[in-house]
């Protein structure tokens, strides 16, 4: 029986996928009092813990990408709606939109797309509240699909603002600076130099013992490994590794 090393071009979730996979089949096998695997696995336990917390925390950056695209659509939209209106040959019109656009000259877009998080979550909130005064609320009544653009990017700010505390609550309790990628590495470099070489000697020393969980642990690897040379040889060679 080959155990392989787990290859180093496995993506963050593979490797925590796969030391949890290694973690449950431990826990359904009898493997006596082995202190040496006991602090193994707690210690990847702890790292796997930590890697999946940062990759959360990967797609946790991504969601906030996300809403933050979803605000500056509808802004977009108001500053080119409303400036459009300008040239309306009704001048009932053209000065309904003047109206509005005297309120948007005070936040230049620009301005707004340029500002981190923050800046542009109080500079969006001060916009809508000026939007919101009566002569300005008459005449954007009068500009078709500009109250419903407002409305957009109301909905957007709030929805951005729930994703950024979130983000921001989960970032405070875990303060982990460590990347998903470091993580990984430091995981991967455990199950491969520790795990998998340890298992390697007691399948032969101690097969009653630890036969079934170190097959078990090679047919977890090898699936993974299969992957990952499925998907990297549709972009280059095969990576060689030393086992």
């Amino acid at each position: 029986m080959k155990i392989e090393k787990l290859l180093h071009r496995s993506y963050n979730g593979e490797v925590a996928t796969v030391s949890e996979s290694i973690l449950k089949a431990a826990a359904t096998k009898a493997l006596g009092d082995d202190s040496f695997l006991s602090g193994v696995f707690e210690k990847m336990g702890n790292e796997e813990e930590k890697l999946s917390y940062a990759i959360r925390q990967d797609k946790a950056v991504s969601e906030l990408e996300t809403a933050d695209d979803k605000r500056e659509k509808p802004l977009r939209a108001l500053y080119n709606l409303s400036s459009g209106y300008l040239y309306h040959p009704d001048e009932t019109i053209s000065a309904a939109a003047h109206t509005v656009c005297s309120v948007l000259d005070k936040y230049p877009l620009s301005e707004l797309l340029r500002a981190n998080y923050a800046q542009e979550s109080a500079l969006i909130e001060s916009l809508l509240k000026d939007l919101e005064a009566e002569d300005v609320k008459a005449a954007i009544a009068l500009l078709t699909g500009v109250a419903e653009t407002v409305v957009a990017i109301r909905t957007a700010q709030d929805a951005f603002t729930s994703t950024f505390i979130a983000y921001s609550e989960a970032k405070a309790r875990h303060n982990n600076k460590d990347t998903a990628t470091k993580l990984k590495s430091a995981l991967l470099k455990l199950i491969n130099n520790e795990l998998v070489i340890y298992l390697r000697a007691m399948a032969i020393a101690a097969t009653d013992t630890y036969g079934d969980f170190a097959a078990a642990t090679a047919q977890i690897i090898a699936d993974n490994n299969d992957k990952v040379r499925k998907r990297i040889n549709k972009k280059d060679s095969v990576e060689t590794e030393e086992n």
